[in-house]
């Protein structure tokens, strides 16, 4: 009961009679299986809506809701094949063989793609499906990219290892373009159809009479449809196929977009920092939180450099990148520190950084760190030195440990200005 109530709460509000009593979870139940498409998502409702879908026991609420949406509106016209085109991309996306992820990220293409069958007319769909509707896949693209940029996303395709998504998600299509047939098409409806009985049973053993009967003749314009699902989808195959091949082309494409090389040039990433006039310009017109403008250095530097045996010199006679770190910390907050082996430092760094450099902190210094302008503030660097973006490790070796300078950041000013982080 609670993993239902959890799941319906995604959907809507629960309905005012609802306290707890079995009517009320009963017509809770009905009114998400009577809702409908959203026509036009915002990307906040995409991005939490395909989340949402994920989980278990929602993600079978959310394919009960699309296919009974589907059906309604072949109610309404079951001999416009456009409609039945619209059903079959909602039920590729209930193949067992897609994964969490990949339903997910297929599940925004398909409610785009649907969107361009209903809005699109009879003679163009006839005329070329994938060209009428392309301007909705674009669309689902652009919001597509706009899901995977959230951090939840993300970690799902680093966690299967989905280095170039869009390589991935094209040969997924491909992959069901060859599985597209009445029968596979018709084992999906079944499936939903055996969720929706059951929802549908607990409506009528939970709410009233008339609820029931408002169950009933949903189940019912449900197993209408699927009683001519067989002939029907059997006339949309071949264009369900193209359209899906089509689909995979465009997602190799973005794929080969996004990923593209870049000959004769220094840095493959064509990766740039802001200059130092760049930074300053841009605090003129909005000062960010991580910078000050006071010109006061709350951290005055060392002056002069410690030493000690064993330890590496850091003064100004020192070969670079050592030659005058003495300087990176504040006055008085140095010390000689021995990392033992195991010890893991940390490097924040972005695309142009040198390959050797001065700039580490322990694991406990990194965790604490929640934002790049936390960063900036704490280790006080520049954009134009470092724009970050990425992270390198390195561990201490077995062996007698690392031997390195410790201590608090000093402040850092920008030649001739009044900024100071």
């Amino acid at each position: 009961m609670d993993e239902l109530k959890n799941a319906l709460a995604w959907f809507k509000a629960a309905p005012s009679t609802f306290a707890d009593d079995l009517n009320g979870m009963g017509e809770w139940i009905l009114g998400v299986l009577e809702g409908d498409f959203n026509d036009d998502p915002t990307t906040a409702q995409v991005v939490t809506g395909t989340l949402i879908s994920m989980i278990p026991l929602v993600d079978q609420i959310c394919d009960v809701r699309d296919v009974v949406a589907n059906c309604r509106k072949i109610n309404q016209d079951s001999s416009n094949k456009w409609h039945w085109v619209a059903l079959g991309l909602t039920l590729i996306g209930l193949f067992p063989t897609l994964g969490s992820l990949a339903k997910g990220c297929f599940k925004i293409l398909f409610a785009y793609g649907r969107k361009g069958i209903f809005g699109a007319s009879k003679a163009a769909l006839d005329s070329n499906l994938w060209q009428a509707t392309s301007p909705m896949v674009e669309q689902g693209i652009r919001k597509l990219n706009e899901w995977m940029a959230d951090s939840k996303v993300r970690k799902a395709m680093s966690a299967l290892k989905w280095d170039n998504p869009y390589q991935k998600l094209s040969a997924l299509a491909t992959e069901l373009a060859g599985k597209i047939n009445v029968g596979a098409l018709t084992q999906a409806m079944d499936s939903v159809i055996g969720v929706l009985k059951g929802l549908v049973s607990k409506v009528k053993s939970w709410g009233s009479a008339s609820m029931g009967k408002r169950a009933d003749a949903l189940l019912q314009l449900v197993q209408g449809v699927r009683n001519k699902a067989d002939n029907a989808l059997g006339d949309v195959v071949a264009p369900l196929q193209n359209w899906m091949n089509r689909l995979a082309q465009r997602l190799d494409v973005e794929h080969r977009v996004s990923y593209k090389a870049s000959t004769n040039a220094l840095n493959p990433h064509n990766f740039v920092r802001p200059s130092l006039a760049d930074e300053v310009a841009a605090f003129e017109k909005s000062k960010p939180a991580w910078v000050d403008k006071t010109g006061k250095m709350v951290n005055p530097p060392n002056e002069f450099a410690p030493r000690k045996s064993g330890w590496p010199d850091i003064g100004n006679k020192a070969e670079v990148p050592l030659k005058g770190a003495h300087a990176t910390f504040v006055e008085g907050g140095i010390k000689p520190v021995t990392y033992p082996p195991g010890t893991v430092l940390y490097r924040v760094l972005d695309p142009k950084s040198a390959d050797n450099s001065i700039c580490w902190m322990t694991k406990a210094e990194f965790d604490k760190l929640k934002s790049k302008d936390d960063w900036r503030r704490r280790f006080a660097v520049w954009a134009n030195w470092n724009a970050n973006g990425e992270f390198v490790t390195y561990t201490v070796p077995p062996g007698k440990g690392l031997n390195a300078w410790e201590g608090v950041t000093a402040s850092q000013q920008i030649d001739k200005t009044s900024y100071v982080l």
